[in-house]
C-alpha cells in the first residue's frame, strides 16, 4: 500500500469519528517563540495537504528547539498512526500520558492509534482513562460512542453521547450523534431538539444540510406521514395529565407540538413548520418555560423579535424541502438571508448547562434489539 492510499484511508476513518484532525487546532499558549509557532503551523498545513513525511521531518526540528512543547509531540504522534506506523506513534504518543501532561486531545490520539492498529479493548480503555482526568472532554465522549458504535452497541453509544452532552453542552458533534440515533427510536422529539442544536453550531456543512434535511423527516415521523393520507395523530395525556409539576421535558415538548397537529394537517413543509414552531413557542412561553428554561426555545423568542424568525425557518428548513424552491425564495427575497447570517453571526444560540433534561433512558427505545 502506498503512503498516499495509507494517508486517504486513515483520514477518511477520521472524518468517519468526527476526529477534529485538522479543522480545530489546539493552540498551545504560550509558544515557546514565534519561530515555533510558524514551524507548527507550517507543519499542519502539509499534514492537510498529505505531505506527512515533510509534516513529521517539521515537527521533529521544531522538538528539537522546544521539547516542552507538548503539542508538537502529539501532533507528530498523529502523522505517524496516519502513515500507518503505529508503533512509533504509541512510542512518541505514551511518553507524554505517562508524564500526566497529556491533554484530552492527547488521549484522543492514542485512543486513534489504538483503534486504527486493531486494538479497540485498549483504545476504549484508553479513552475512560482520559474521561478520568478530563470529565469535561466531549470529545473524549463522542470518540468513546464511536467506538461503541462500530461494535453495534446502539445503547452503550447513545448513552455516551448523551454524558458528553451533559459534560460539555459546547460540543457539538455529540448533539449531531444523538439525533441521528434517535432516530431509529421511538423517541423523535429528542432527535428534532439535538439535529437542531447541532445545525446552530456547524452551520454550513454537508453534515449540517444532511441533519436539517433528517429535522424534516423527524417532524414527519412525530406527526405521522401525513401526505400520505394517514390520520391525525391524537394527543393523548400520560401518567401526569396537565400537572406541570410532573410532567417531563420530553413530555412537555411532544405534547406542546402534538396539540397543535392541525397547523401542519396539510402536510409537512417549510411554511407549516415554520407556523408550527412560532405557535410552538408561544405555547411553551406560557406554559413551561418557567419550569424547563432551555436556550433553543430561548433562542425563539429572540428570533422572533428580531423579526428573523421566518427566515431562520427558511434557513433550517427550505433547501431541505426543495433547493430550487430555497433558491426561488431568496431570488424574491434578496439579502434577507445574507442579513440574517449577519445577525445569526452576532448572535449564536449557545446550548447551556442547565439544559439538560434528558433521564438517559434508552434502553429498549430501539426497534430492533441491537447486538451487545
Amino acid at each position: 500500500m502506498t503512503a498516499l492510499s495509507k494517508y486517504t484511508i486513515c483520514l477518511l476513518l477520521l472524518l468517519g469519528t468526527g476526529l477534529p484532525c485538522f479543522a480545530q487546532p489546539a493552540q498551545p499558549q504560550p509558544w515557546q517563540s514565534p519561530e515555533i509557532e510558524t514551524m507548527y503551523n507550517d507543519a499542519r498545513n502539509y499534514m492537510s495537504s498529505g505531505n506527512l513525511a515533510q509534516a513529521i521531518a517539521i515537527y521533529q526540528q521544531a522538538i528539537q528547539l522546544a521539547p516542552g512543547q507538548m503539542v508538537l509531540h502529539r501532533e507528530l504522534g498523529k502523522c505517524y498512526y496516519m502513515m500507518g506506523n503505529y508503533e512509533e506513534s504509541k512510542n512518541v504518543l505514551d511518553p507524554i500520558i505517562t508524564s500526566g501532561d497529556a491533554d484530552d486531545q492527547t488521549y484522543q490520539a492514542m485512543a486513534t492509534c489504538l483503534k486504527l492498529s486493531g486494538d479497540k479493548k485498549k483504545a476504549k480503555a484508553m479513552l475512560q482513562k482520559g474521561i478520568e482526568r478530563y470529565p469535561h472532554s466531549g470529545l473524549l465522549y463522542h470518540d468513546m460512542g464511536k467506538l461503541y458504535d462500530d461494535d453495534n452497541e446502539t445503547v452503550y453509544a447513545l448513552e455516551t453521547w448523551l454524558d458528553g452532552i451533559q459534560a460539555d453542552p459546547a460540543y457539538h458533534v455529540n448533539y449531531y450523534e444523538a439525533a441521528r440515533t434517535y432516530m431509529s427510536t421511538n423517541k423523535t422529539t429528542w432527535a428534532i431538539i439535538y439535529g437542531e442544536i447541532f445545525v446552530n453550531i456547524e452551520r454550513e456543512t454537508p453534515r449540517a444540510q444532511e441533519t436539517k434535511a433528517m429535522l424534516m423527516e423527524a417532524y414527519k415521523q412525530l406527526f405521522g406521514n401525513m401526505t400520505t393520507g394517514d390520520d391525525m395523530p391524537k394527543y393523548k395525556a400520560g401518567k401526569a395529565g396537565n400537572n406541570n409539576n410532573t410532567v417531563t421535558f420530553e413530555e412537555a415538548v411532544r405534547s406542546t407540538y402534538l396539540k397543535l397537529a392541525p397547523v401542519v394537517s396539510d402536510g409537512i413543509t417549510e411554511e407549516s413548520l415554520a407556523m408550527l414552531r412560532a405557535r410552538f413557542s408561544i405555547d411553551w412561553s406560557y406554559k413551561y418555560a418557567g419550569q424547563y428554561p432551555f436556550a433553543l426555545f430561548t433562542y425563539y423568542d429572540k428570533l422572533l423579535r428580531g423579526g428573523y424568525f421566518d427566515i431562520y425557518n427558511e434557513w433550517l428548513f427550505g433547501k431541505a424541502e426543495s433547493p430550487q424552491q430555497f433558491d426561488s425564495w431568496n431570488a424574491f427575497h434578496a439579502g434577507d438571508m445574507t442579513k440574517y447570517d449577519a445577525w445569526a453571526q452576532a448572535n449564536p444560540m449557545r446550548p447551556a448547562e442547565s439544559d439538560f433534561y434528558n433521564d438517559k433512558q434508552v434502553d429498549g427505545i430501539f426497534s430492533k434489539k441491537k447486538k451487545k
